[in-house]
């Protein structure tokens, strides 16, 4: 059991309750995600073949397939394992309610917007090619294959990533080392994951905001809604310029 002084991960106020799993836990969880997310492509591409490697549906069932796992992971080692409710993973409703419950997630959303836009701007300016976006082939999906891949981009794929990378990664590291390490960590792990040099920095950022959101309102949605509006914005400017 743990003690009522556990609830408290920092003396700022930046408070959710703790949850039962442990680091082991998180651990275990991420071996899981990887192991099913690589498995999952890697027959895909058998089935499909290596050069349709990068069509509209490999890449779209792609993407189900890693919310599927981080989600699937997340419940296993988490509330399944322990006993507990999908709550526990932040599923909460914001305590208490407020003018902050929808002026925080606006605020860090026009901040994660104006740090990837100044980023773009010093990369591009300074000529560092290696750090610009890598280019995505939506432009060359027919309709029925964007709107999927939209769905899975902006709806599905938020909400995976924040349940598990700060539902269930960062609450579980938060509990054992603070939330400062929580934060750090599991937004390290989380432009990591994203398989690219270029995104490592802004999304790392974006993760820290998104973090903090999560402990300072004690509710996963306000940072759900705020990764679906920035994947929203990235996903249009993808297709129109």
């Amino acid at each position: 059991m743990l003690a009522d002084n556990d609830c408290n991960l920092t003396p700022q106020g930046l408070k959710i309750p703790p949850p039962p799993w442990l680091v082991a836990d998180v651990a275990a969880g991420g071996l899981l995600a990887i192991a099913g997310i690589g498995l999952g492509f890697l027959t895909l591409v058998l089935l499909i073949g290596e050069n349709r490697s990068d069509s509209a549906l490999v890449i779209n069932v792609s993407f189900a397939f890693v919310a599927a796992s981080l989600l699937l992971s997340s419940w296993l080692f988490g509330p399944a394992k322990h006993g507990v409710s999908i709550v526990s993973l932040g599923l909460r409703i914001p305590t208490p309610p407020g003018a902050s419950v929808w002026l925080l997630p606006i605020l860090v959303w026009v901040a994660v917007l104006t740090f990837n836009g100044l980023y773009g701007v010093v990369v591009t300016e300074l000529g560092w090619e290696s750090l610009e976006p890598p280019d995505l082939p939506f432009d060359t999906y027919g309709a029925g294959s964007l709107v999927i891949t939209g769905l899975l981009v902006i709806v599905l794929g938020p909400f995976a990533e924040e349940v598990f990378f700060r539902g269930f990664v960062m609450a579980g590291l938060a509990r054992r080392w603070g939330p400062a390490v929580g934060i750090v960590a599991s937004s390290l792990l989380f432009s990591l994951a994203h398989g690219s040099v270029a995104l490592i920095v802004p999304i790392f950022v974006a993760g820290a905001l998104l973090g903090w959101l999560y402990l300072r309102t004690g509710s996963l949605w306000g940072s759900i809604m705020v990764h679906m509006a920035q994947n929203a914005v990235a996903f249009t400017a993808t297709i129109v310029i």
